[in-house]
């Protein structure tokens, strides 16, 4: 006789015995055996694996079971319908037998149509033609819905642009929030705050003649929701406000000439044009006469050869477009080479050979030895003092001109 101590079982030949050993039973046994646990019987561990079957199958169906928007809508609309179709089969038995009744329809006929129209509402209730009247309810709905033309857009982008705008003045600072009420007595307090808070700029400040018109406008941009450095277009204020902090888009783009038109209004640049007119004697003014190149060439020589007489009283020459030579004698510059005649170069001084010699000998005397440790002590104390000022230097600069790409109008 052939056992198995772990199922406690008996096998009259090996081969059973080898089989037994194979089966799953005999292995579910020897793991209970190692967690200590009693072996179970055939019937037991057949009815385990069932059910365990049963619940792998059960789950996948409940975890696709999950109703959808259209699902929901569509056993809404079942519904509905089913409760239509239980009032017209009352009335239609209501009806049909009151006609019975009356003796104006046979019976074999009733029954007819009673079986077509149950047929009907069968074939009208079904899922297909259920989702078909889905689509064709909500085709109808789009298209009842009539298409706005582009001004009625625009009418309604506008509307809701005045709906979500708020009131900047140019006294209010653009860029804090409103709970922070950063409203001041005059324009350029503000502009001054929102320098040193914002590394606000505005350039050509000299040629600025209506700040509060420029601060106005900037603050109309912000209200409606626009940022006053790129084309970004928020839903309100705060959106704009928000982005401008993120993006460092707080500056006035000066760059291209469409930027500098946008706010040349607030601007007068009449004092920089060029209008010197020569000026000449009333009584020469149209008396213009035609010379003969034999005339214009006796003039030129008399020009040359008078090139050592005084100038008139009231006339002035050009040279090389650039400087303009009065009767006085005084030399003026054009405004475009300003920058060489602001100059004030000290005349280099020329020291003869005793001069050097004295100032090499007197250099000599003023070297002297100096301690190490006085140097190393105060180089330390040197070290400190910068690294205060970078700190100090970082903390001013933290939010003031930190822009990309910015470009400062007094360098360029």
């Amino acid at each position: 006789m052939f056992t198995c101590n772990t199922c406690s079982l008996q096998f009259p030949t090996a081969e059973d015995q080898r089989v037994h050993m194979k089966s799953e039973w005999h292995r579910y046994n020897l793991k209970r055996r190692v967690a200590q646990l009693p072996s179970i019987d055939e019937d037991t561990f057949n009815s385990k694996v069932a059910s365990l079957t049963l619940t792998e199958e059960e789950e996948p169906k409940k975890k696709e079971k999950q109703v959808t928007k259209k699902e929901q809508r569509r056993r809404d609309k079942e519904a509905i319908q089913a409760k239509k179709r239980e009032i017209l089969e009352t009335a239609k038995r209501a009806m049909l037998a009151k006609m019975k009744e009356n003796g104006e329809m046979p019976s074999e006929q009733t029954e007819n149509v009673e079986q077509a129209e149950d047929s009907k509402q069968v074939e009208e209730v079904s899922p297909e033609n259920v989702e078909d009247k889905d689509e064709i309810v909500e085709k109808t709905e789009h298209e009842n819905e009539t298409p706005l033309t582009i001004e009625e857009e625009e009418k309604k982008l506008y509307e809701e642009k005045m709906a979500n705008k708020i009131e900047i003045t140019p006294t209010t600072c653009l860029f804090s929030h409103p709970k922070y009420n950063k409203v001041f007595d005059t324009v350029d307090e503000n502009i001054e705050h929102m320098w040193k808070n914002f590394g606000l700029y505005i350039p050509e400040q000299n040629y600025l003649v209506d700040k509060e018109g420029l601060i106005g406008y900037l603050g109309e941009k912000i209200s409606f929701g626009f940022c006053i450095a790129c084309s970004y277009q928020g839903r309100n204020a705060e959106a704009a406000r928000e982005h401008m902090k993120q993006k460092r888009h707080m500056r006035i783009p000066y760059e291209t000439e469409d930027e500098k038109l946008e706010i040349s209004q607030f601007y007068d640049f009449s004092s920089t044009y060029d209008d010197v007119v020569p000026v000449t004697n009333g009584d020469d003014e149209g008396e213009w006469e035609d010379v003969s190149e034999e005339e214009g060439e006796g003039s030129e020589d008399d020009d040359e050869d008078g090139d050592d007489l005084p100038l008139p009283e009231h006339d002035a020459l050009y040279q090389h477009g650039h400087e303009l030579v009065l009767p006085s004698g005084a030399v003026i510059g054009h405004r475009s080479m300003a920058r060489y005649y602001r100059q004030n170069l000290a005349p280099e001084r020329v020291l003869s050979e005793g001069q050097g010699t004295v100032i090499a000998a007197e250099t000599r005397h003023m070297m002297t030895v100096r301690d190490r440790q006085v140097l190393a002590t105060q180089k330390r104390a040197w070290g400190r003092q910068k690294k205060r000022e970078d700190i100090n230097d970082r903390r001013a600069a933290k939010f003031v001109n930190n822009q990309p790409y910015y470009r400062d109008q007094l360098l360029q």
